[in-house]
């Protein structure tokens, strides 16, 4: 699928940014949608903005927060201004702008990634264009 993300040309990709084990998707009117690829299979999180049917959350005054199983606090998201903090996930936060992308102190802009996933970030670092990790468990799109 093709996918234009702040300003990020992602083309031919599954996942435009994973996100850790989580795919962030966004669509055409800029609403974020999260599924948690660990597992057997995959777990919807977040649709368009709003927590998905079933999903652990805690409400914020700005937001809500994602929570496991277990009730530790995973992340937060931020609707009003599309940005997600990890609370217990070793990950940076990712905030996505009308034309950039921000993944902790970097800022993404007009970038062109054509692979099977656009834009991966892991606990070491960020990569643009990768293959869809094989430990993930199956997205069907």
């Amino acid at each position: 699928m093709d996918f234009r993300i702040s300003g990020q040309f992602l083309s031919n990709v599954r996942v435009p940014v994973l996100w850790g084990s989580r795919a962030i998707l966004r669509d055409g009117e800029g609403h974020i949608s999260i599924v948690n690829l660990e597992g057997d299979s995959a777990c919807l999180e977040v649709i368009d903005d709003r927590p998905a049917a079933g999903a652990n959350v805690s409400p914020q005054i700005d937001g809500y927060v994602i929570l496991d199983g277990e009730h530790r606090h995973l992340y937060s998201v931020n609707p009003t201004t599309k940005s997600l903090t990890p609370i217990v996930l070793d990950l940076p936060p990712v905030t996505f702008g009308e034309r950039e992308l921000r993944l902790g102190m970097n800022v993404f802009d007009l970038n062109m990634v054509g692979v099977g996933v656009g834009i991966l970030v892991t606990e070491s670092g960020i990569v643009l264009g990768g293959p869809l990790p094989l430990v993930l468990g199956k997205l069907r799109v």
